[in-house]
């Protein structure tokens, strides 16, 4: 009987499409899966290439970090699992050329540094930059151009580095892995690893920092840092692509923006579904009925219809994933000038995404639906009105809500962000409903006005459930729409805008207060910016709540690197700009308790601290205790001067310290860096306008990607509608023909129609958009960190567009009740 029942669930298939009757089934699931599969392989490349972005600001895909040199195990276990290695070398010496010396960051570098990304360098001053992949000859140096300009050198010179003699052959410009956005405080040398021995500045107590550079394929290099982890005693310092504070921000808001259209087109799909095999299912009830009265027994009847969904899951699927794999190439197409010239192959993952998601799908929204079926009774071949509402129950819909949760979870990767939309849908249904219903009650209430002009009143109320599962189904899809295709709008555009066109391409690290004014009127005068400075002082975390911490007590390696170096500490009366208090209250008043701490939230969480903890710092020499009074988010991808750590006026000031600034120079300023350079030696100049230039194309990358996403999204959101529109679809061809029967015109008829599609789209549309609305601003706070204001003006667009769409897919959905003889449509029987 097994093999009967897949036989017979083929041929059913057959005819069932032969009939028509599964095409908008079909088309539902082939969409979802194409949409499903082609998000997926976009995002797993996209991000891939993202990440691949991010790797380029640490010259790898992964660097081990250690204060003792790199074992040689370490070397050959990379190349035995096919890796690109190199070690690197960093460390503070003093270089002479003449009579000037000059403290200097020390990297020596080894072929093929870097992995990822390209060095800058200029053959002279005046000379192009070339991008090269290659390390300076033995005996020779890389200059930053401060350095050379402090030292008054030109390519060709000779200094001197411990006890050798180097010649400078390039000036380097830039570096991918100059240490995020600050890099080293001293200007940067370059020289090759095989001259180290000969200055004899790598001694066995010498403070170096040895890097172990890993490049390939991104398992391999995961699998490899594991191994690390398992081979070392002590906790291992590993650096990912994309671990600047301000890149780390940049690139998670990219994901979550992928992440989200895939969980919307997820959602959108299984209700799209939802509705569509509710109306193939009430077509099959005669014919049920007619197996059973063969002899069939229900358990026959389960086995058939489920191996009919099976067979229409597989071609649908196979059909989905082609589309798919198809869509996600034009995708590429159409932003290959904003990507890189190769991407990462497609993976199977997606593949098995869509395949997993035309099963699920189908056996989580349609099979409980369709096994319904089996309670339909013979006697439905003599009574026709029996047997309709074997659909009826709460229970249809429980699976199908656990199937979508599961389906985000497994397609979000992250639980939060699964939570979160899945809490979302839930009081997306509920509320949706709940108008339904009240839009019932409302048509019944006004039952008793009469006139052909309130007829559709009456539909409506004979219709409650129809109705209702209408005003969800056309909601939902609406909400998509315009959460796809407005409030998305918004939400890119604000996050462009985190990058600011005049963001700060520079930083000034180490300048001493004496020479605050006269940098700043250098500044006001030759380069028209009037830049803030920030006061710093150093301090080591020592003790929370008076507890001793080392960084040993922690796990987390970030943490231990945090507690193994001291924090930047500053004071300020004013929140700064980029700034939110999460909770707490920021000191206020004229003479403000100076014991008080405010803390950044992911520092907070990584060291277990809330409101009331105590931090003491040693700074100087000192201990400086005081209590937590508030958690601050900070915006680091906007480039300003942030602090983790910050005071109230009175707390620091004594404590020697030294101030920076952040600012923005015009390229036609830009010419006035040497002279600020000279004036200014113990200044340290940042110039971050390559990293801003690589944070932009991410995030125009990304913008272009989920646009395109989006219109996938649409689609299905379309299709709901539709679905949703053709559940009443019988009826109103049947009241169509029972009213030209009695002299109405098709024009008459069509406005009563009309009438009722307004109605449902003003309704649908206007909690649509504010539902979209505010689930936007919900979605910028929460998943993004972004500041999203409710837009009054979409909730009125939204609700005219709500009326347009349902009148014009109503409209097409009911061209074939106006064509069709009344004759005709009366003698067939319906299912009501």
């Amino acid at each position: 009987m097994r093999a009967g029942a897949w036989r017979l669930g083929l041929r059913f298939l057959r005819r069932d499409w032969r009939a028509g009757e599964l095409r908008l089934l079909a088309a539902a699931l082939v969409i979802s899966v194409a949409a499903v599969s082609s998000v997926a392989w976009l995002a797993e490349r996209v991000s891939a290439a993202g990440t691949g972005r991010a790797a380029e600001l640490l010259a790898a895909d992964g660097v081990a970090r250690s204060s003792d040199p790199i074992p040689a195990a370490w070397r050959e276990e990379a190349a035995a699992r096919g890796l690109l290695h190199a070690v690197t070398l960093e460390f503070p010496s003093v270089v002479l050329a003449g009579e000037r010396s000059q403290l200097v960051s020390v990297k020596a570098v080894e072929a093929p540094y870097p992995l990822r990304g390209m060095l800058r360098v200029q053959a002279g001053r005046d000379a192009p930059e070339e991008e090269v992949r290659a390390v300076p000859e033995p005996g020779t140096v890389w200059l930053e151009p401060r350095l050379m300009l402090q030292l008054d050198l030109v390519v060709g010179d000779a200094l001197e580095l411990g006890a050798e003699t180097f010649t400078v052959s390039r000036m380097l410009t830039l570096e991918p892995d100059q240490g995020g956005f600050f890099g080293s405080l001293a200007p940067r040398l370059m020289l090759n690893i095989e001259d180290i021995p000969a200055t004899g500045l790598v001694q066995p107590a010498s403070r170096v920092r040895y890097n172990l550079m890993v490049a390939g394929d991104a398992q391999a290099v995961e699998r490899y840092r594991g191994w690390l982890e398992a081979a070392t005693e002590e906790p291992l310092d590993w650096a990912r692509p994309g671990d600047q504070p301000g890149v780390e921000q940049v690139l998670s808001n990219a994901q979550r923006f992928l992440g989200l259209g895939a969980l919307l087109t997820v959602v959108i799909a299984g209700v799209a579904i939802l509705l569509t095999v509710r109306r193939y299912a009430a077509s099959q009830l005669d014919r049920v009925a007619i197996m059973r009265c063969l002899g069939a027994r229900q358990r026959q009847v389960s086995a058939i219809l489920t191996w009919k969904l099976v067979w229409l899951g597989l071609a649908a699927g196979f059909v989905g994933l082609g589309a798919g794999f198809a869509l996600q190439h034009l995708m590429l197409l159409l932003v290959a000038d904003l990507l890189p010239p190769e991407l990462p192959a497609p993976g199977l993952r997606p593949a098995l995404s869509g395949w997993l998601v035309a099963l699920a799908a189908l056996l989580g929204f349609a099979l409980p639906t369709v096994l319904r079926l089996r309670q339909v009774p013979p006697m439905r071949v003599l009574r026709r009105d029996i047997g309709g509402d074997v659909f009826r129950g709460s229970g249809l819909y429980v699976i199908p809500l656990a199937i979508i949760f599961l389906m985000m979870w497994w397609q979000a990767g992250d639980p939060r962000l699964a939570v979160v939309v899945f809490g979302a849908v839930l009081g997306t249904l509920f509320v949706l409903g709940l108008a339904g219903l009240g839009l019932v009650v409302a048509v019944r209430l006004l039952r008793r006005v009469s006139g052909a002009g309130l007829l559709w009143f009456s539909g409506i109320g004979r219709r409650p459930v129809a109705a209702v599962v209408q005003v969800v189904g056309v909601g939902l899809g609406l909400m998509a729409l315009f959460l796809l295709g407005l409030v998305r709008g918004d939400l890119l555009d604000t996050w462009q805008g985190r990058i600011a066109e005049d963001a700060p391409n520079y930083f000034l690290i180490n300048v001493q207060p004496t020479e605050v004014d006269a940098l700043r009127t250098f500044l006001a005068e030759r380069g028209e910016v009037v830049p803030t400075f920030y006061p710093m002082v150093r301090g080591r975390l020592t003790a929370i709540n008076e507890q001793r911490v080392q960084p040993d007590d922690f796990e987390d390696p970030s943490t231990q690197r945090l507690l193994a170096r001291e924090f930047n500490l500053s004071w300020a009366e004013d929140l700064y700009p980029d700034n939110r208090i999460r909770s707490g209250r920021w000191w206020t008043g004229a003479e403000p308790d100076p014991e008080q701490f405010s803390v950044e939230v992911g520092l907070a969480e990584q060291l277990g601290v809330g409101l009331g903890d105590t931090l003491t710092f040693s700074v100087a020499g000192e201990s400086v205790e005081a209590t937590v009074t508030s958690l601050r988010e900070v915006h680091w991808d906007s480039f300003n001067v942030n602090f983790f750590v910050t005071a109230p006026s009175g707390l620091l000031d004594d404590f020697p310290a030294t101030y920076i600034s952040s600012f923005y120079l015009p390229p036609e300023h830009e010419d006035i860096m040497p002279a600020l350079v000279r004036n200014f030696p113990s200044a340290t100049v940042i110039d971050i306008n390559s990293i801003l230039a690589t944070v932009r194309d991410i995030i125009e990358q990304g913008s272009r990607i989920v646009e395109l996403m989006a219109g996938l999204t649409l689609l299905a959101g379309l299709l709901v509608l539709l679905a949703a529109l053709q559940i009443t679809g019988e009826e109103r061809r049947f009241e169509s023909a029972l009213l030209r029967s009695l002299g109405a015109s098709r024009a008459r008829i069509r406005w009563l129609a009309r009438s009722e599609f307004w109605l449902l789209g003003a309704a649908a549309g206007f909690l649509a958009a504010v539902i979209a609305v505010f689930a936007g601003r919900i979605a910028a706070r929460e998943l993004f960190q972004l500041y999203y204001p409710v837009n009054l003006e979409l909730i009125a667009l939204g609700t005219l567009i709500g009326v347009l769409v349902v009148w014009s897919a109503g409209a097409w959905g009911s061209v074939q009740a106006y064509r069709v003889s009344p004759m005709r449509l009366l003698r067939e029987t319906r299912d009501v």
